[in-house]
């Protein structure tokens, strides 16, 4: 019998101002959606900063302000929502204390399980007698569905390999196996790669780090959100009310609803077949304009952690020429082109690209170092290239944040 490892739930932090504490300060407000300001996505990818915001079955709604002028919207002409800022220059003391207490700002050390279809449960290994179940302080106890699994992490810290032509176990001492993975209960069961008539490898759990397995990435569907500390729940639907909860209604994994505090949210995507990270698909990256002098160029960054859509920061080091193919052609991209903090002296222009054609040129300086776009584009090719100013290829740097592609509709 598995020994049950001691659970400890997603890192507490301290709430912010909610809409009711906000009330008991100002007995004559009227707000009734949940405090904390928010950003939402329309269907024309402009953002209506909310705060607070309230999601019922069939609209969102946002305030201007605590006990202002409310916003109703469609939930069918709503794309997304995410809370936080957008720009590092705008990060608060306050709000990276508690990315970084949860640990959002780095490659995740935690246990987690991540699922097909890109869902992501921190938590830790129990068991119910012989059969090992995976605890989360939201959901259910879950079996460990080897058809449904991408990846565990079972050790804190413990490395975690990609699965391309057989399953991998990585056990506590480091060594890698490879085979099958037939089972898991008491021993997680591998037949070997190396040993294929042999007979199957009975490894007892506390000896396995962490394992992946080759079952086929499943796109993302419906509702997706992302909370603190790693999350990622798909689910049928969301409801914020004004009792400072979330609440997921049919979660994907199973059960009819969970709530989680609302200082836990970080973002939603209504429909996440539509969505997709700028971040998760290849760059190509070339000199441009800048050849006579670069022959060597750095490799974009993608900053690690938990963010938002899974839209990491992209950090180009230029100048360059980067491109992007993107999943089919007529898709929008948005975009915040952010001038790094320690780059402020660099004054460029990027210069946006629909495949070879030129759409628009923005300039990037000390007073001008934020810019969101959103570009409508024609063709399947994404392209943006970093131009040096008139002082030359000095702090010619910028990051890309909530960089999404959108699909046209079907």
């Amino acid at each position: 019998m598995i020994a049950a490892l001691v659970f400890t739930g997603p890192v507490f932090v301290e709430p912010p101002a909610t809409a009711s504490s906000f009330q008991d300060r100002n007995p004559g407000t009227a707000a009734t959606g949940v405090s904390g300001s928010a950003r939402i996505l329309d269907g024309d990818l402009l953002e209506i900063v909310a705060d607070p915001i309230r999601i019922d079955e069939t609209k969102v709604i946002g305030w201007d302000q605590p006990g202002g002028i409310p916003q109703p919207m469609p939930l069918s002409s709503v794309l997304a929502v995410v809370l936080g800022p957008s720009a590092d220059r705008d990060v608060t003391p306050a709000w990276r204390y508690v990315r970084q207490r949860a640990g959002d700002d780095a490659a995740m050390v935690a246990p987690y399980v991540r699922f097909t279809d890109g869902q992501i449960v921190p938590g830790n290994l129990t068991a119910d007698g012989d059969m090992p179940l995976w605890r989360n302080a939201w959901l259910h106890p879950l079996p460990l569905d080897l058809e449904r699994i991408r990846e565990v992490r079972l050790v804190e810290g413990a490395f975690v390999p990609v699965a391309t032509e057989a399953d991998e176990v990585v056990l506590v001492n480091g060594d890698r196996l490879r085979g099958l993975v037939d089972s898991i209960g008491t021993h997680l069961v591998l037949e070997r790669e190396d040993d294929p008539d042999g007979d199957p490898l009975r490894i007892p759990l506390d000896r396995v780090a962490s394992f992946a397995l080759v079952n086929p990435e499943d796109p993302p569907q419906g509702t997706v959100v992302w909370f603190l500390g790693g999350h990622r729940i798909g689910c049928e639907g969301i409801v914020i009310s004004g009792n400072d909860y979330v609440r997921l209604d049919g979660p994907t994994l199973g059960g009819e609803s969970i709530e989680v505090p609302y200082e836990f949210l970080r973002g939603v995507v209504f429909d996440a077949k539509r969505i997709t990270p700028l971040a998760e698909l290849p760059i190509t990256v070339e000199p441009g304009l800048a050849e006579p002098i670069r022959s060597w160029i750095p490799e974009p960054v993608i900053e690690p952690g938990n963010w938002a859509w899974n839209a990491a920061p992209i950090r180009l080091m230029g100048p360059l020429r980067a491109g992007w193919r993107l999943p089919v052609t007529g898709c929008r991209v948005a975009a915040t082109l952010e001038l790094p903090l320690e780059s402020d002296r660099g004054r460029l222009e990027v210069v946006i690209r629909d495949g070879d054609r030129e759409v628009r040129r923005i300039p990037l300086d000390a007073e001008r170092p934020i810019h969101r776009i959103v570009v409508e584009l024609e063709t399947d090719r994404f392209g943006l290239e970093i131009e040096m100013g008139e002082d030359g290829p000095f702090h010619d740097v910028v990051t890309l944040r909530e960089a999404i592609v959108v699909r046209p509709v079907d």
